[in-house]
């Protein structure tokens, strides 16, 4: 059976804990939208589940404090199996309020997740997906490998050897975990998979991952960063037109219009933007500009360039990248591009959900050199870096 069989046999909603205040992180920033790179952790999970076709409802359960910045963080998402609903004073209380919201669409399966753990990968999702149909319950566990002593005043206790750690996300048949919820309300429990410690359910420990981290404390932030860090691409990208002297049509740089010369071309001849995305397509190896899209095809005729943009930023969600840096160099004789670069920093900026402060964009002339020194031309390059998940 494969997954394309099992998402139109199953229904699989995924609930996301977001409610949590994080004392232990001493921000005024929650940890689960912290800033990692670019992203918070609902950011980069969302940018994971998203691209999951056995994922049919996603709810997030936030607590009304944080409700502007969850909205904010939601902006850019239009795919409508996102909801949202207000949390309750606990753990236990936010994720009893996600599984009452899916009462009315019943699902049969269900994923409830930490908010905070944005190292998430639905090829985990998936496995736990085709294996619940035999158990009522699959959590992955990372089994303790330091010394673990209890201390009760001056005194070490017994030592506890078979002690593990519970991950995110565990699956549930969705019947049974509402059931145990309902029934044990006025009980405290720490995570979903107490609620079933009994002999009547079947459960399924699956090997956790290290990497698949809980967010607490500021330092967990470093931690995350040195994981991605340790994944890191370069992408070079290159373009260059000649100016067309006979249309006084505005130059385009970066999305900016200029009052100069505008260049030959197929599209919009937007060489900034151009450069860009071949040095993301680079990065993500997959080929150039030229080849996605081609200039002989009618419908990149006259195209704004923003369109290729957000078209290489949608493949690097994909390839779950997170951008370091963008650095850019424009070379013409005119015109003055240090006049426009704050703009240009603006639009790349805003296309590719990365700060301002991320880019740098830098200009030169060709000293009356060549075809670019004569002014006939104008060419840019860009050298990025993407960190991957």
């Amino acid at each position: 059976m494969n997954y394309k069989d099992i998402y139109y046999m199953k229904k699989n909603a995924f609930i996301i804990l977001a409610g949590g205040s994080g004392k232990r992180f001493k921000s005024n920033t929650p940890k689960q939208y912290a800033k990692i790179k670019n992203l918070n952790s609902i950011e980069l999970i969302l940018n994971e589940i998203l691209n999951n076709k056995n994922i049919r409802h996603i709810i997030i359960v936030y607590n009304f404090k944080n409700i502007q910045i969850l909205k904010k963080t939601l902006s850019k998402y239009k795919d409508k199996r996102i909801k949202i609903v207000k949390g309750g004073k606990t753990r236990q209380e936010s994720s009893f309020q996600g599984l009452k919201y899916l009462k009315k669409v019943k699902p049969k399966n269900v994923l409830i997740h930490d908010g905070c753990r944005p190292c998430i990968k639905n090829s985990e999702i998936n496995k736990m997906i085709t294996i619940i149909d035999k158990y009522d319950c699959c959590c992955p566990l990372i089994k303790n490998v330091d010394l673990i002593r209890f201390k009760k005043g001056n005194k070490f206790l017994e030592d506890k050897k078979e002690i593990y750690q519970t991950q995110t996300p565990q699956i549930f048949k969705y019947n049974i975990i509402y059931k145990a919820h309902k029934d044990n309300h006025n009980k405290t429990y720490r995570d979903d998979t107490e609620l079933l410690n009994n002999k009547k359910y079947r459960i399924k420990f699956l090997k956790g991952r290290k990497e698949n981290i809980k967010i607490t404390y500021k330092d967990d932030i470093k931690f995350y960063h040195d994981i991605i860090s340790k994944k890191i691409k370069y992408g070079i990208g290159y373009d260059i037109h000649a100016f067309n002297f006979n249309k006084r049509k505005k130059l385009k740089l970066c999305g900016v219009k200029i009052n100069y010369y505008s260049v030959l071309s197929h599209s919009d001849g937007d060489v900034g933007y151009h450069a860009l995305c071949d040095s993301i397509f680079g990065a993500l190896g997959i080929g150039d500009i030229g080849q996605i899209f081609k200039n002989n095809d009618k419908r990149w005729k006259n195209k704004n360039s923003d369109y290729f943009i957000k078209y290489a930023k949608k493949k690097i969600d994909e390839k779950k990248g997170i951008i370091n840096n963008i650095d850019m160099n424009i070379i013409c004789e005119k015109p003055k591009i240090s006049l426009y670069s704050n703009k240009m920093k603006n639009n790349i900026a805003k296309n590719l959900g990365i700060n301002k402060n991320q880019i740098n964009i830098k200009a030169t002339t060709n000293e009356k050199i060549g075809f670019i020194g004569k002014g006939k031309g104008i060419a840019a390059e860009s050298i990025i870096c993407i960190s991957f998940l």
